[in-house]
């Protein structure tokens, strides 16, 4: 383990232990002196030296020591730790106890369960899905890029993503026995609300559902791209940006979000998608595939009366809501045969071990003891 500085330039805050020094060479001519008139007679004699008295002496160390860990706390010292280079095995639910014992691994290897938080194989396995594809991408940035990768996968899970992981590491993925927890069916909204996000070239195009979400008395809000995800899983996003969808929306459907996509954006291939809306002639309007734990919902259009003669009836706004109240989409699980994550990611740099909290602990106790000197020498001085 090698010490480290993240600031060293801070360190120049240690010219302020001269501080301490000079006060304490100005109390020494803060002595007035007093004239005795029996006194005025005498001759004068030389004055004897000033000099520290020995009781102000652990009062000033202890000053010159609170001064210098502070700067050395602005420094933000840290500390680079040996990592772990141990094989990490990740394996998914499903997977049973007896076939990770057959596996051909190293003695000392990690043995942890591919679920939120990484739990040790050791406890339960977790009983639903879990988003398999974010967790590979954690875990390629939490792991040393020495450290092997050990993925013992189902045949079928869920929790895929639309494209496969690239991570900066090769993994050793290996396809064993097991059946994955299941994933519920999505349910119904209970009151569609709408949160549209959406671009100039798109702005109209969102203006027909906002006018069909204050047709149901729950007006839609425009928010920017940027913005955080909702929390409230009832909240149906609406996504109408030119921009490619980003990694952080399919990973916030994955976990049970609600997507609507406008005709410019294509649903995974992968997927089969369900049509929830058709026209008079029978040609889907408004289609969805399960996600994960959420759903990706898509018009086949786009939302302009020459292209969608239907956005001028005066159903459209009860059609939308039914297509929302939709039952839940089955997911469909991926095949862990070509799921296989692919090698050519950035290595994601190992942060250091701050040592600014625990400094800040010592910091605390030598203030309280400057404190404790201080009023003693004053008591002392009454």
């Amino acid at each position: 383990m090698n010490p480290g500085l993240l600031l060293p330039s801070a360190l120049f805050s240690l010219l302020a232990l001269l501080l301490p020094l000079l006060i304490h060479l100005a109390r020494r001519q803060q002595q007035q002196p007093l004239d005795f008139a029996a006194l005025r007679w005498l001759g004068s004699k030389p004055k004897p030296r000033s000099r520290f008295r020995l009781d102000d002496i652990p009062l000033l160390l202890v000053r010159l020591l609170l001064l210098a860990l502070l700067a050395l706390w602005l420094a933000k010292p840290v500390l680079h730790g040996a990592p772990d280079r141990r094989t990490y095995v990740a394996v998914m639910p499903g997977v049973a106890a007896t076939t990770v014992a057959m596996q051909a691994l190293p003695a000392n290897a990690r043995k942890h369960w591919l679920a939120v938080g990484f739990p040790s194989l050791d406890s339960d396995p977790p009983a639903d899905a879990q988003p398999i594809a974010s967790l590979l991408r954690q875990l390629d940035a939490e792991l040393p890029s020495e450290a092997p990768l050990v993925v013992l996968a189902t045949t079928q899970f869920d929790g895929a993503d639309a494209r496969l992981p690239i991570l900066s590491r090769s993994v050793d993925w290996r396809i064993v026995a097991g059946a994955p927890p299941s994933t519920p069916m999505v349910t119904a909204l209970a009151a569609p609300r709408l949160q549209i996000r959406s671009d100039s070239a798109h702005r109209t195009q969102a203006g027909y559902l906002h006018a069909a979400s204050r047709a149901w008395q729950t007006p839609a809000e425009f928010t920017a791209s940027s913005a955080a995800f909702p929390n409230n899983q009832q909240i149906v996003l609406v996504w109408f940006v030119s921009d490619p969808l980003p990694t952080t929306l399919l990973e916030w459907v994955a976990h049970g979000g609600t997507v609507i996509l406008d005709s410019s954006h294509a649903l995974p291939q992968s997927r089969h998608p369900v049509s929830l809306w058709q026209n008079a002639a029978g040609i889907d309007l408004l289609q969805a595939i399960a996600y994960g734990k959420g759903r990706l919902l898509r018009f086949t259009r786009p939302l302009q009366p020459a292209q969608m003669a239907e956005l001028l009836n005066a159903e459209f706004p009860q059609h939308l809501h039914d297509a929302l109240q939709a039952p839940g989409v089955a997911p469909i699980p991926a095949d862990a045969r070509t799921y296989r994550p692919q090698t050519g990611a950035n290595a994601y740099p190992q942060a250091p071990y701050s040592l600014q909290p625990w400094l800040a602990l010592v910091l605390a106790l030598v203030f309280l003891s400057e404190r404790w000197l201080a009023t003693g020498r004053r008591g002392e001085q009454a």
